[in-house]
């Protein structure tokens, strides 16, 4: 009986001493639960502050960015104020002086005289391939080279001469023509062919013109009135910008069927634009107003673009007109 009440007794004492195994567990489950609403607040109240930082930018961010798109427009206003105070040709001058002051003093503006249009018809030549201002830069050793392009000095050069102009070879490119034997004998023969022109005029006992033989073939192809273009606005760019019309394509077969080389219907166009048989000015632009007013003086008038008959039977009148002139038997 001892010996149960003494076990009795200690399992007594080990109640009393030590809490139950499922207070221990359910003390356990409780922190745990604690722990996890801790952070799952700190979390909750986390995502709240970044979605209220995302609806909201702080008040410097925001003042930076309407700084911003303030400046845009002041600088495209600037730029395009600059581009309308420019000419329509910087286009592709690049505000070169020296295109610049050709394009404003020359281009356009109308050249009478034989050896003027042969001077234009050769350097309109040499160009092909190459760009204007190349040759623009080159003008003075051209005339230098070829008499200041007198037909009949020019007529009589010889292979010699030929030669001697491909052997140059200066310091400055500009000093010397391009260096191609097409186009410096092309420049040969071209006067001869003029020259050529000249005899059959003088064998059929007619005057000479006004302006030259030569001269009145050339603008023959415009009825010797300058043609304004219309069709081409102000502001189009260059890709409605014409390369050549029915006029220069005529122009181009009958010189060479005269025997001229390297004046096709392009480089043809290219010299009626510059000695101003065509004013090729956009309409609207600055520079077309005073081709207007200019043409408004001109004894004989001028032609609207829209008024040029362009039928296929039209476009070979010019030509034969011309070459009648100086029609006569081949001689060998």
């Amino acid at each position: 009986m001892r010996l149960e009440a003494a076990i009795l007794t200690t399992f007594a004492s080990l109640l009393v001493s030590q809490k139950p195994t499922y207070l221990l567990l359910e003390n356990q489950s409780m922190t745990k639960r604690t722990a996890a609403l801790a952070a799952a607040a700190k979390l909750s109240s986390s995502v709240r502050a970044s979605k209220v930082a995302k609806k909201s930018p702080p008040p410097a961010a925001k003042k930076k960015s309407s700084s911003v798109k303030a400046q845009k427009p002041a600088k495209a206003a600037a730029s395009t104020s600059v581009d309308s105070e420019k000419p329509w040709y910087t286009i592709f001058t690049k505000s070169d002086p020296e295109y610049d002051e050709y394009m404003s003093r020359e281009w356009g503006f109308e050249k009478r005289g034989d050896d003027a249009l042969f001077e234009k018809i050769c350097l309109e030549g040499a160009q092909s391939g190459l760009s204007w201002l190349t040759i623009l830069r080159k003008r003075e050793a051209y005339r230098s080279t070829f008499h200041n392009f007198d037909i009949g000095k020019v007529a009589v050069m010889t292979a010699k001469d030929v030669q001697r102009i491909l052997d140059t070879n200066e310091e400055d490119p500009t000093n010397m023509v391009v260096r191609h034997r097409g186009k410096i004998e092309a420049t040969i023969n071209n006067a001869k062919c003029i020259q050529t022109m000249y005899e059959e005029e003088e064998e059929e006992g007619k005057e000479d013109s006004k302006h030259g033989i030569f001269d009145s073939f050339l603008w023959s192809f415009v009825n010797d009135k300058p043609i304004l273009n219309t069709h081409w606005k102000h502001g189009e760019g260059l890709t409605t910008a014409l390369t050549k019309t029915p006029e220069s394509e005529a122009m181009s077969k009958a010189l060479k069927k005269k025997g001229f080389r390297f004046v096709g219907p392009t480089t043809c166009y290219a010299m009626m634009q510059s000695v101003g048989m065509v004013i090729d000015h956009p309409a609207g632009s600055p520079e077309w107003h005073a081709a207007v007013e200019r043409l408004g003086k001109r004894p004989g008038g001028y032609q609207k673009d829209t008024d040029v008959v362009r039928d296929p039977a039209a476009d070979t009148k010019p030509q034969k007109a011309a070459a009648k002139r100086s029609k006569k038997p081949n001689k060998k």
